[in-house]
């Protein structure tokens, strides 16, 4: 559980549709603007805002980055491999130069390039936590659409939200739409 940052609503910056729809809803929290998020590549802006930290980043880039592992070709354990790495990293049992080997061997041997740059940069966000992840989560968006993968911006925003769980007091409501969808996708 990831203990919301009180100064979160300053801290919204870098991509200007994110900026102007936040600011267009000045009224709303930091929840809600977290759960009505649509665009995946909005979401790591406002985890980072939110007060998530970098290995908490990286474990959800990696996660989206799992969603295009079956878009490799069969025997090629790299990408695997690079994932597995940078995972252990965010939880403390990989060194840095351990993820940057892995990355490297998969960045070598790339064959499908969105594909590849989701996972080179789920991996790579040990040194640009918050941009890196941000273009994991964009990159696996596109490579889903690119390769006709079947992977939807809904999914990706369900696989992000499942990683990223910030404190909130407890909700009168039934569950929200977003909250269902991660459900069923569990």
């Amino acid at each position: 559980m990831i203990q919301l940052n009180p100064n979160w609503r300053s801290k919204i910056q870098y991509l200007d549709t994110l900026v102007e729809w936040a600011a267009s809803r000045p009224e709303a929290s930091f929840h809600d603007l977290w759960e009505e998020a649509i665009d995946p590549e909005w979401l790591p802006y406002l985890a980072y805002a939110g007060g998530a930290t970098r290995e908490q980043m990286v474990s959800a880039a990696c996660a989206v980055a799992r969603l295009c592992l079956h878009l490799i070709p069969e025997g090629e354990e790299r990408p695997r491999i690079a994932i597995e790495t940078a995972e252990a990293w965010a939880k403390g049992e990989a060194t840095t130069g351990q993820v940057k080997y892995a990355t490297a061997a998969y960045a070598a041997a790339s064959a499908v390039h969105s594909v590849a740059y989701a996972v080179y940069s789920a991996v790579h966000s040990v040194a640009y936590a918050v941009y890196s992840a941000t273009y994991a989560v964009d990159s696996a968006a596109n490579a889903a659409y690119t390769l006709q993968a079947g992977i939807e911006s809904q999914l990706v925003c369900a696989t992000i939200r499942k990683h990223l769980v910030f404190e909130r007091p407890p909700r009168p409501k039934g569950l929200t739409i977003w909250q269902r969808l991660a459900k069923e996708s569990e």
